[in-house]
């Protein structure tokens, strides 16, 4: 169930960042540094303003959705609830949104785009993407938003020319998530009967407003960056740290799959004291985050250069420092991702989750404040990766402390010493005189090949001994052929 989960969650959400690749390196030759700056810094602010109006619903719903799945009533007296609260929720700070962008200069000169950003914030609630991922419906989700996606790769195109404003660009990039809240509420029709209530809302709002502030906690170090940088730099800074977010974040979206294919799994688990279930999923999710996001954070910087060219164009040369610096934060939200979304949350210990990103959001607005005046971007890149630093930290001392369950770090060490080899790699194709491009390529290959190698004759667990069964057996390969079952650690 795991495995089906996990590959159409994948989907789900490669789906939300590998179109990008695709999109962006037309989308950034025609609009320029200042024109997807402009977009980026009014759709931080926006997504503050969702977040807000969210009230951690999306991590909460999935949570409890899970827990009712064989009950129907329950679970449809559930879905009416949680949606009320965030319908409600995003009239009023919807509210908030259109004055603050009257009263607020820099939100004045882009009220056209911030239009745009109160219509997502309506269609939000009719989403309804937690009903969905707390039954496990990943089939569904990812196909959908593939076809959405696809949909929207096809606007860009059709719409998006050297003479558009930058509200055509945000119009396109908000279309598929407005087509997702229409299709679900199609489906939704199907299982349930939703309508607004006002009863029995009052005893989610405590839950809520803990993952609420452990999600704005959050968000100040995700977002926070975008806008002060925007406030003191201007929309070419943001343009230029914005595409070195983007590129970061593709990866990341394979962590998110694996965080909320799991999360549902781990919650019926805990809710029924099943401690075995729990250290089997955690040492799976820890022993995929160490195999597949330890080389792609090694490879992210190492070609960084060439990857800033290729997405985003000459334009965008300045993004290549921050990518860098920003390249350790795919590992780190990994390791998060296990520490707080999947272990802390699902357990109810969300107020241990909100202390540890209450310090990050702390060290952040203070880093920022003394960086971003005197580095722009590479000061908010710097801030961002040493904030993550210091959450990670915090989450693993309180699952050490708390919780009683144990990660196999020799498979770490094994694929970080892997990784670590394709600096080698690079330095001795660049001793070859060949064409920049063949050798930025030749190095991404041979790398790949050498981790691939080492992996599978030389790293030794259960969870990567079934994955090599697996792969053989369906090559017809004997059992036979493998070694005897690691013993777990």
């Amino acid at each position: 169930m795991i495995k089906k989960n996990f590959f159409y969650n994948s989907l789900f959400s490669v789906s939300q960042f590998i179109f990008p690749l695709i999109t962006f390196p037309y989308s950034s030759r025609i609009l320029g540094p200042h024109g997807i700056g402009s977009v980026n810094f009014i759709d931080s602010c926006t997504q503050y303003f969702l977040l807000f109006s969210a009230l951690g619903i999306p991590m909460y719903g999935i949570r409890e959705v899970a827990k009712r799945k064989d009950k129907p009533e329950e679970l449809q007296k559930l879905a009416r609830e949680i949606f009320s609260i965030h319908f409600y929720s995003t009239v009023v700070f919807a509210l908030f949104y259109l004055i603050a962008a009257v009263s607020v200069r820099q939100l004045r000169e882009h009220l056209d785009l911030v239009c745009v950003g109160i219509g997502i914030m309506f269609f939000a609630p009719f989403t309804c993407e937690w009903f969905f991922q707390g039954l496990e419906k990943f089939k569904y989700i990812s196909s959908r938003a593939f076809a959405f996606k696809i949909l929207s790769v096809i606007f860009l195109f059709a719409f998006l020319r050297k003479d558009s404003p930058s509200i055509v660009y945000y119009l396109i990039g908000a279309s598929s998530g407005i087509l997702t809240s229409i299709f679900n509420q199609y489906k939704l029709s199907k299982l349930i009967s939703l309508k607004l209530i006002v009863a029995d809302l009052r005893k989610h709002l405590k839950p809520l407003v803990v993952i609420l502030s452990s999600s704005l906690a959050v968000s100040v170090y995700l977002l926070l960056d975008n806008i002060i940088l925007g406030l003191l730099k201007g929309e070419e800074a943001v343009g230029i740290y914005s595409t070195s977010l983007r590129i970061v974040r593709i990866p990341l979206a394979i962590v998110a799959a694996m965080s909320v294919a799991i999360v549902p799994q781990i919650s019926r688990a805990f809710h029924n004291g099943n401690e075995q279930a729990i250290r089997s999923l955690m040492q799976k999710s820890f022993t995929f985050v160490s195999l597949l996001i330890v080389p792609i954070t090694f490879g992210m910087f190492i070609s960084s250069p060439f990857l800033v060219q290729a997405f985003a164009g000459h334009k965008f040369v300045a993004s290549e420092v921050p990518l860098k610096i920003l390249a350790p934060i795919i590992l780190l939200i990994g390791l998060n991702n296990i520490f707080g979304i999947q272990l802390l949350t699902p357990m109810g210990k969300e107020k241990l989750l909100l202390k540890a990103v209450s310090y990050g959001m702390v060290f952040s607005i203070t880093l920022n404040f003394i960086l971003i005046p005197y580095f722009s971007f590479i000061g908010a890149a710097i801030t961002s990766m040493c904030t993550e630093v210091v959450v990670t930290i915090v989450c693993y001392y309180f699952v050490r402390k708390y919780i009683d369950v144990s990660f196999n770090f020799k498979v770490f060490f094994q694929c970080l010493f892997a990784a670590s080899m394709f600096f080698v790699i690079e330095f001795l194709l660049k001793q070859i005189e060949l064409n920049y491009t063949l050798t930025q390529l030749l190095v991404i290959a041979i790398s790949a090949i050498f981790y691939l190698s080492f992996v599978w004759f030389f790293v030794k667990d259960n969870n990567v001994e079934s994955i090599k069964r697996q792969l053989l057996a369906k090559r017809g390969f004997s059992p036979l052929f493998f070694t005897k079952p690691v013993k777990e650690i």
